[in-house]
């Protein structure tokens, strides 16, 4: 049986309403010692699981909100992002377009998103639904709030649910989003530096 390719979570593994339940004292050393925590939920209706990864950056939550915000530089921070552009702002409310790069002979993929933003502190946001492009279905949420009570460091978690118009095999779904997820975390550190 084939799978829709997670690829926002893919490339965004760059970009829906509920965060997972806060992890416990254990992931909570795991993600101090650089770990990247990924989980999957099954979501009634819906082909693929929900995927939620979590990690901690070292720098203030404000200073990872400056990347979170601003989509139009997603294509120089999110992995497999081939374009990246704000549509519209209006207070809290922004409108994007993101192109994935798919692999070949997959055609790159494009959706048009609407975006909330909250602004902290304590908790920093972006959730996101579908308006249109190339998936049945794009939701997730970026959520930040402070891993250490100076707020130097970061507690970063991402999640993603998405179902997009091409079919790939489950096994490479799973490859996908474990190595992307990762890869987008580490990118994120990269850029705060």
């Amino acid at each position: 049986m084939a799978r829709h390719v997670p690829t926002i979570a893919a490339s965004l593994c760059a970009l829906a309403a509920l965060l997972s339940p806060a992890p416990g004292h254990a992931d909570d050393a795991r993600l101090a010692k650089g770990e990247v925590l990924v989980s999957t939920r099954e979501v009634a209706g819906c082909d693929l699981p929900e995927v939620t990864a979590q990690a901690v950056v070292d720098a203030p939550p404000e200073k990872v909100w400056r990347i979170i915000d601003d989509c139009n530089q997603y294509k120089r921070h999110m992995p497999r992002v081939s374009a990246s552009k704000e549509l519209e702002r209006k207070g809290t409310t922004i409108q994007c377009e993101v192109t994935v790069d798919m692999p070949f002979p997959l055609s790159d993929l494009t959706a048009v998103t609407q975006a909330e933003h909250v602004v902290g502190p304590p908790r920093w946001s972006r959730t996101w639904k579908l308006v249109r492009g190339d998936y049945d279905r794009n939701e997730g949420a970026w959520t930040l709030t402070a891993f250490d009570a100076a707020a130097t460091r970061t507690r970063v978690t991402y999640r993603l649910l998405v179902a997009p118009k091409t079919l790939v095999p489950n096994a490479l779904v799973k490859k996908a989003q474990l190595s992307t997820l990762r890869d987008l975390m580490n990118r994120l550190r990269e850029a705060v530096k």
